[in-house]
């Protein structure tokens, strides 16, 4: 490693917040579904910023759009309507329910469940004591709000005194424990149809239409987690169509402006008409520059078959490691859908996933005993191939 490249990575450990380990590489550039080090060395790339690089790294389309918006106009306030950001609410509009018309644009995922928390409590103004469910093994953020709703305890230890105790929460796919929790307080129900950050756990087939119609039948709002899954991370569009259900409220982030901030919380003019003038209010949220990025990544969407390709190579690695699994009694299971899997080991993935990388593939935890797979959308037959032959090998 060159001196220059050393006294990078030296920069980064001594004035970043400690709140990061590092790497003892830099990486320079991406392309595709691969990433390179200041060695040239080449990595699959199955953690794409974390389930952001939808659409891959240096698409040229992409490239292309944020480059002539940077040169006409990077930011106006939202009460300014600009071309990009018109553009876009009609295009998420177009790509979810019907009926969800309306949208809050934000700069991240804990954002736009901060946005969908607010919406709720608007709605139900008039209660004294309102109440959230949401499912045991949930991350929605870590905002005070947004972590009020994850259900591990390592995130919200340090922080409980300040944490909302209006939230209860239920057995993921059970949906008798969503029934006991339910009294006059309860406004809401927020799911994740495939739980990430909790160990990639898809939703029982049956389960969301159960919530569905218990929030219909309670006059409950069904807020449907999308950051991770959204944008074909699961071989739809979103996870929610799998299932056959409409949420009252989509929040989405993650690969929504192809890895430039942006989260969003979409749902019906009826509920956004509850919240008054100035209830809720974001600086950059859908500022022209991140929008023309975001309206960049559904075109790509319209043009390309990422989702499709989601769903297909989805299915040859989850077919590939479960038949593995029936010869390796370390593997417990395999869960997922489309490119958002988890392979769960009896044993800490750590130093898999440090091997793995030391042999040119990426991989990202979800836990102590899950490696988690979100590559780019756009991988390719030899690349899931290689990524196949290292989880065989480690």
């Amino acid at each position: 490693m060159s001196e220059d490249y050393s006294k990078l990575i030296e920069l980064e450990r001594y004035y970043h917040s400690k709140l990061f380990p590092k790497r003892d590489y830099v990486i320079i550039k991406g392309k595709g579904a691969l990433l390179y080090d200041e060695k040239g060395n080449e990595y699959i790339d199955c953690i794409a910023g974390h389930g952001v690089m939808n659409i891959g790294h240096g698409h040229p389309k992409y490239i292309e759009k944020i480059k002539q918006q940077v040169e006409k106009l990077v930011m106006v306030p939202s009460g300014f309507p600009v071309e990009e950001r018109a553009k876009l609410l009609e295009n998420l509009a177009k790509i979810t329910p019907k009926s969800l018309t309306q949208s809050f644009l934000s700069n991240s995922g804990t954002e736009s469940i901060e946005a969908a928390i607010k919406l709720v409590l608007a709605v139900n103004r008039d209660k004294k004591n309102p109440e959230i469910i949401a499912f045991k093994r949930a991350f929605h953020g870590r905002t005070l709000g947004s972590l009020s709703m994850t259900h591990n305890i390592k995130y919200r230890k340090p922080f409980l005194s300040w944490l909302t105790q209006n939230v209860k929460y239920a057995s993921f796919g059970d949906i008798s424990s969503v029934k006991e929790l339910i009294n006059e307080n309860t406004i809401a129900i927020f799911l994740e149809c495939v739980q990430g950050e909790g160990g990639v756990y898809p939703a029982p087939q049956e389960f969301p239409k159960e919530l569905r119609e218990l929030c219909d039948e309670k006059d409950l709002i069904l807020v449907d987690d999308e950051i991770q899954t959204g944008f074909g991370r699961t071989g739809k569009m979103f996870a929610h169509e799998h299932y056959g259900i409409v949420p009252d409220v989509i929040c989405m982030a993650k690969a929504m402006a192809g890895g430039l901030p942006m989260g969003a919380t979409i749902a019906s003019e009826d509920l956004y008409n509850k919240f008054k003038i100035g209830e809720n209010y974001t600086t950059f949220g859908g500022n022209p520059f991140v929008c023309a990025a975001a309206n960049a990544v559904i075109d790509i969407f319209r043009t390309e078959p990422l989702v499709e390709n989601s769903a297909r190579q989805g299915e040859k690695i989850m077919l590939s490691m479960k038949k593995f699994a029936e010869e390796n009694k370390l593997i417990r299971e395999i869960r997922g859908k489309g490119l958002m899997i988890g392979c769960d080991y009896r044993k800490r993935v750590k130093e898999m996933i440090s091997k793995a990388e030391k042999m040119g593939v990426l991989f990202l935890n979800a836990g102590l005993t899950v490696i988690r797979l979100l590559p780019p959308l756009i991988v390719n037959d030899s690349q899931v191939k290689r990524v196949l032959e290292v989880l065989h090998e480690i």
